[in-house]
């Protein structure tokens, strides 16, 4: 679930030079009150009231009807290609940093092969995902909190100044920074679309929640705050800053940012557990469609876990 809903602080670092450092650690503290912390207790009740395959799509057609769940169902499952795309080819994006004469085929052989070898993790089934997804969190957060402790220990500069960004257009302060700290906190209600394959979702579910909402605010909040006290530079910073913030902070060794590099890394990896994840919800939506008879039958399977042809239908005959 963190793997999905954050991942790691990588693509905020525009809030900053868009709203301001202030308004940023502002809007990071502040918005999950209004949003994600609503949104994922809205999921943890809804789940343990409805732990069936596709989730969110079912409780919309459960609620409104079959041409409302239709929408929900078939635009979450249409965004999945251009946000799985999108993953892989910004996954080989980072890789240029490490391989500069990479080719355009490359790149594409190497984009398309990150899809399939992810693919054959989630065939494999959920556990399987939860396994490399928590392998790769923690591959990713051991320089993310490495970067905290050393930029802590050297404080230079106020984080919060200026609070927004001098002479720039209110809707930009505002308007701006709030679309990206709510796309930040968004798909707490993804991970419904696997309650069906989940081990006693009613527990599991709610518990994950109150663990990930809080952690997701961590891993924004502390690298933001921690990378302004140290590093500073607000006006530069933009996508992928996070890496060249750590190699302000680490300095160099052998002539190289150590942290910087290392912190490349992690975002190339943060990129591999988002379309990991993302495989692994959105690949659901389809399956729960086609038993809803939206789509071709051959999309879904036979039997469910509880021994029916489908928990929904279980559901709605309780």
């Amino acid at each position: 679930m963190f793997s999905y809903t954050t991942g790691g602080p990588f693509g905020l670092e525009d809030m900053v030079t868009t709203s301001g450092p202030g308004m940023t650690l502002v809007y990071l503290l502040v918005l999950p009150l209004f949003w994600c912390i609503p949104v994922s207790l809205v999921s943890a009740e809804l789940t343990t009231a409805m732990p069936v395959e596709g989730g969110f799509y079912r409780w919309t057609r459960a609620a409104f009807g079959g041409f409302w769940g239709f929408l929900v169902g078939w635009w979450n499952w249409s965004a999945s290609f251009l946000l799985g795309g999108a993953y892989a080819v910004l996954f080989t994006d980072y890789l240029v940093y490490y391989f500069p004469n990479m080719t355009w085929w490359e790149h594409y052989l190497i984009s398309v092969a990150l899809i399939a070898v992810l693919t054959w993790i989630n065939v494999r089934g959920i556990q399987a995902v939860g396994q490399v997804a928590t392998a790769l969190e923690i591959f990713i957060f051991v320089p993310v909190m490495t970067m905290i402790v050393i930029a802590l220990v050297h404080w230079h500069h106020n984080p919060f100044t200026p609070w927004t960004v001098p002479h720039q257009a209110t809707y930009k302060i505002f308007g701006v920074g709030l679309a990206l700290g709510l796309w930040l906190y968004s798909g707490y209600e993804q991970l419904s679309t696997v309650a069906e394959e989940v081990e006693n979702p009613q527990r599991a579910y709610p518990r994950a929640l109150a663990l990930v909402v809080p952690l997701s605010m961590a891993a924004y909040f502390l690298p933001t705050l921690a990378g302004l006290a140290s590093a500073g530079n607000w006006e530069k910073w933009h996508t992928g800053f996070f890496s060249d913030a750590a190699g302000i902070i680490g300095g160099s060794f052998h002539g190289r940012p150590w942290l910087g590099t290392w912190m490349t890394l992690a975002a190339t990896i943060g990129f591999v557990a988002l379309l990991n994840s993302t495989i692994l919800t959105t690949t659901r939506m389809p399956f729960a469609m086609a038993e809803d008879g939206y789509l071709p039958q051959a999309l879904t399977r036979k039997h469910s876990r509880y021994g029916t042809p489908c928990g929904w239908r279980l559901w709605r005959r309780r």
